[in-house]
């Protein structure tokens, strides 16, 4: 695959959703209730598909469901589930049960949660209390790509050579399976260290997983070994113990390879260690990394008149026009990644109210100090009503909005990723300046720009900007720091009926590019409530983001 078609492949991860209840209604005469969840997903016609259900549970009203619930989680599709708890009398007849709550939520709303999980009231079909669920997504995929980077040392290692000098220490790390036996990981042995009772090894990355399976307290063996050009090396000693206790860097007295003897062969001392991660977009979005969201409508003369029937802007028909479809679609996804829900909207090619001249840059609220709306009924809404206010004018300018929303992204402190969606009718008239504010824009925020076409203009030159193509330089000559602009022709999404897709499709691998460039681990990692485990995590060296 080349390069575009990579980055346009869909970013899913497979999920395990944990299920727990509090507070549920009992049903049985004599007993709690006998709980059990269902988890359902809506196809594409609306109808309720099962994907699994949890154990049963006897006689229990704050439920712990161990199963997991398995999916697919794919984060610029929209994905309608239902958990449905049921009272359960015979767990081998699932045809007589009794519902005991239940609620519907999207997979976006769990992931965009904290730490990825949702709390919910239960709902029946008469008002009342129900309980609470509490839905915890997690990624399956194991994490194959892990290393262990450590730097060992060595105190009082006992001397093999005798008076003709001092041990040439090095170490050999090793798994241990499950019969007992211990065997050599890849990349798990040091240098050797020449004539030396307190070696310092250079920093050694080993595979977690080959190691120990991912398992910090899963056992390990470190042999120590004496390093011999004219005869076979001897052993020195060896140490059985896990990555967690390793890690705490306290001296560890190793053993005589040889049951019986005293011998004292040494210490092992891990003097720096972390866990090298290749965080994932559910580690961003899950640890607090919010996604919000910019739309930029475009109200040139080319539209029509909005109260023209033929008018892209026009509202008179069924349903919505494309303006309308591609915002809707952006915002009901993204709604739920962003913590205040709400979208900042904007204008340009228009003569806003009490203004003469055409402005490339003003809010569809007509107050541009606070130019955001809340959620997607706002957006909707602030839309529609800018149509009888806002007269269409030109030219097709974009550089202006790029400018304002680099300025947004810039702003804010907390860790987030802007994504900015420019609709248009048609070709754009500032090329040049365009291509000089996505430049900067690459190199100094974490965003994205989204352009839609809608209508039926040659929207050809919208590859320029496309960094894939290498054609998008500013005028110093100086490339972008990555690829963040995606064309999107709305017509031909909506033809695949996959529009939200084909919009957002690219944004999980930009929000990596960003973090990897700009060498941002997840916030959690280094959080108050981070765990032991997490704080040990560093990001890798070099372009990561290629491999997620």
């Amino acid at each position: 695959l080349s390069q575009s078609e990579t980055r346009r492949m869909p970013l899913k991860t497979d999920v395990k959703l944990t299920i727990e209840c509090e507070g549920l209604a009992s049903l049985d005469w004599m007993s709690k209730s006998d709980p059990m969840c269902v988890l359902s997903q809506q196809d594409a016609n609306g109808n309720w598909v099962k994907l699994g259900h949890t154990e049963w549970q006897k006689n229990e009203k704050n439920p712990k469901f161990v199963t997991k619930l398995k999916m697919e989680y794919t984060f610029e599709v929209k994905q309608k589930l239902q958990f449905l708890i049921v009272d359960v009398d015979d767990p081998d007849d699932l045809s007589k049960v009794n519902e005991l709550g239940k609620i519907e939520c999207t997979m976006g709303q769990i992931a965009g949660a904290r730490h990825c999980k949702l709390t919910r009231e239960l709902e029946g079909s008469k008002p009342g209390k129900y309980g609470t669920i509490h839905v915890l997504a997690e990624e399956m995929a194991g994490r194959t790509t892990d290393t262990l980077a450590l730097m060992m040392k060595g105190t009082e290692i006992l001397n093999k050579d005798g008076f003709l000098g001092k041990s040439d220490p090095y170490l050999i790390f090793k798994s241990i399976r499950s019969d007992g036996e211990a065997i050599e990981v890849s990349g798990g042995k040091s240098e050797v260290i020449d004539n030396s009772e307190t070696p310092v090894w250079k920093e050694m990355q080993v595979n977690l997983v080959e190691l120990c399976n991912g398992k910090l307290d899963n056992p390990i063996r470190i042999e120590c070994w004496d390093s011999d050009p004219l005869s076979s090396d001897d052993q020195i000693g060896l140490l059985d113990t896990t990555v967690a206790e390793l890690l705490k860097g306290a001296p560890l007295a190793m053993k005589d390879y040889k049951e019986g003897r005293d011998l004292k062969p040494g210490n092992l001392i891990c003097a720096s260690g972390a866990i090298v991660r290749h965080p994932t977009f559910l580690d961003y979005i899950g640890s607090g990394c919010e996604i919000t969201v910019s739309f930029a409508v475009d109200f040139t003369m080319s539209n029509r008149d909005p109260k023209d029937a033929e008018s892209l802007h026009s509202t008179a028909g069924e349903g919505m026009n494309q303006y309308q479809q591609a915002m809707y679609s952006v915002a009901d996804i993204l709604v739920n990644y962003d913590h205040d829900k709400k979208f900042c909207v904007l204008g340009y090619g228009g003569i806003p109210p009490g203004k003469e001249e055409a402005d490339h840059c003003f809010a569809l609220n007509m107050n541009d100090a606070e130019p955001e709306v809340e959620g997607v009924e706002g957006l909707l809404d602030v839309y529609k009503s800018a149509l009888d206010q806002v007269k269409l004018y030109g030219p097709t300018n974009f550089a202006d909005v790029i400018k304002r929303n680099h300025m947004l992204a810039k702003e804010t402190r907390k860790q987030h990723y802007h994504v900015l969606v420019i609709v248009t009718d048609g070709d754009i008239t500032d090329m040049q300046p365009t291509k000089n504010s996505i430049v900067a824009a690459s190199y100094e925020v974490p965003m994205s720009i989204v352009i839609v076409g809608v209508g039926d203009e040659d929207f050809s030159a919208m590859e320029d900007l496309d960094a894939d193509r290498g054609g998008l330089i500013d005028d110093d000559g100086k490339a972008p720091a990555r690829d963040i602009v995606q064309f999107v022709p709305f017509k031909e999404a909506a033809q695949q009926q996959n529009v939200s897709q084909k919009i957002l499709e690219e944004v999980p691998r930009q929000l990596l590019e960003y973090m990897c460039v700009n060498k941002r681990p997840p916030p959690r990692w280094s959080a108050a409530e981070a765990t032991p485990e997490e704080k040990l995590y560093k990001l890798p060296e070099g372009n990561w983001a290629k491999m997620a």
